[in-house]
């Protein structure tokens, strides 16, 4: 989205927020439930997932129809501002983890405190870092439903051919790099057919690498609406992002044609990877012996980092039908949910019961994920978060390009993230 085009949708979302109080709720038929689902694929995988919450919500509403929208992330404020100006709210809104204080703070969602949730039950179905991004002004506003993280491997291969001990992941940034480094390799022109390291990430697409190093950092991205991300771990995160790159041992926006993670792919030594890799010999597997070659690992400087995102399910705060909508985000709860969510987002169930799971652990990749969700760094913020979401992708890529300083990039950034405050 151009900034021209991501300004008109905030001042018109802001002008919403200002006339929510005389709106009232159309859902045209007042026993329909209407569902907002952000980047549910508008497939038969989709549709099938879909069905199958419908399906159990029916079991406790069997007379309340229920009527879906799919809009990927990109299209989801433009959506929400329209149903806000219209009067058309929607009942129950799924989206990604730092969307619930933009949501709350512009009247899309309400609070689930009277709707028989709770903070105290969600406390002990799901690990405590998935509780802060879930309140707003200390009130629940959504649940959790799937944790969408980012791990880190490396190939133990490719560690003994560069000399480097096959049991000892890197523990800092200064390792991370020299480790970079000599599992680079080159071609007699120069060319690089092993990249030390993979962001795994296309142009103006580092933002979450960022979160994940900044988390390692020690940092955080807001305090309350406060940007925290240009302090001095910031800097230290996105400095050593720079120069993995402008030493050559990452390259720049670079994917595979399969736009897989290349440690997994095995065309880098180490990298960022999904939480689910496919072991088996057939069609899209990566066979046995590469599964059994890889490493997973997390992020570490100050502490440990694995970059998390999610999908979080919320009520519509002018909902007319609150019983069947807290229904609904139940049935996206259901264990059962939760694995096919998983399945479709590439995550892990979000509930601490699920850690034991054939579904978690029948593969490394998850295992290792869930296994280390107590140090999960999620991408929210306050209610200005969106603006650091649209724009950190160009405002990084200046600094990873050698364009800017990462002091400048990051001080640019978080002006533009306080315009809303």
């Amino acid at each position: 989205m151009s900034g021209r085009a991501l300004a008109a949708v905030l001042a018109t979302l802001a002008a919403v927020t200002t006339t929510l109080t005389g709106c009232s709720a159309d859902h045209g038929d007042a026993n329909t439930l209407r569902v907002l689902l952000a980047n549910f694929p508008a497939n038969n995988q989709g549709q099938a997932v879909y069905d199958d919450i419908v399906d159990i919500f029916h079991e406790s509403y069997p007379d309340v129809k229920v009527e879906a929208d799919f809009v990927p992330y990109d299209n989801l404020n433009a959506k929400i501002a329209t149903s806000l100006a219209a009067g058309t709210t929607y009942d129950v809104i799924s989206a990604g983890v730092g969307w619930i204080q933009p949501l709350a703070g512009l009247g899309a969602i309400g609070s689930l405190e009277d709707d028989g949730f709770s903070t105290e039950e969600l406390e002990e179905r799901v690990y405590p870092s998935f509780i802060p991004p879930m309140l707003q002004d200390g009130e629940l506003y959504g649940v959790p439903i799937v944790a969408n993280p980012r791990v880190l491997a490396y190939s133990r291969s490719a560690f003994e051919a560069a000399g480097l001990d096959p049991d000892r992941p890197p523990r800092d940034f200064g390792e991370l790099v020299a480790d970079a480094e000599a599992l680079t390799q080159r071609d007699a022109d120069g060319e690089i057919t092993q990249a030390g390291f993979d962001f795994w990430a296309k142009p103006s697409s580092y933002r979450q690498q960022f979160v994940a190093f900044l988390g390692a950092a020690g940092g955080t991205l807001f305090d309350g609406t406060e940007p925290r991300f240009d302090g001095p771990e910031g800097v230290s995160a996105l400095t050593t992002m720079r120069d993995l790159i402008a030493d050559g041992s990452s390259q720049y926006g670079y994917q595979n044609t399969a736009q897989t993670s290349l440690v997994t792919a095995g065309q880098a030594g180490m990298g960022f990877a999904s939480p689910y890799v496919d072991c088996s010999d057939g069609e899209g597997g990566i066979g046995a012996a590469k599964c059994d070659d890889l490493v997973y690992f997390s992020l570490q400087d100050a502490q440990p980092s694995m970059f998390t995102g999610g999908r979080i399910a919320s009520m519509g705060a002018q909902t007319e039908l609150p019983e069947a909508a807290a229904g609904f985000i139940r049935a996206m709860q259901d264990p059962a949910t939760q694995e096919a969510i998983s399945v479709m987002d590439v995550g892990v169930p979000v509930d601490k019961a699920a850690a034991d799971s054939d579904f978690v652990r029948g593969n490394p990749a998850s295992t290792y994920a869930v296994d280390h969700l107590d140090t999960a760094i999620m991408e929210y913020g306050g209610t200005n978060f969106l603006e650091f979401r649209s724009a950190g992708g160009w405002a990084l890529d200046e600094a990873l390009l050698g364009q800017t300083s990462p002091d400048d990039a990051l001080s640019s950034l978080a002006d533009l993230s306080r315009t809303r405050t």
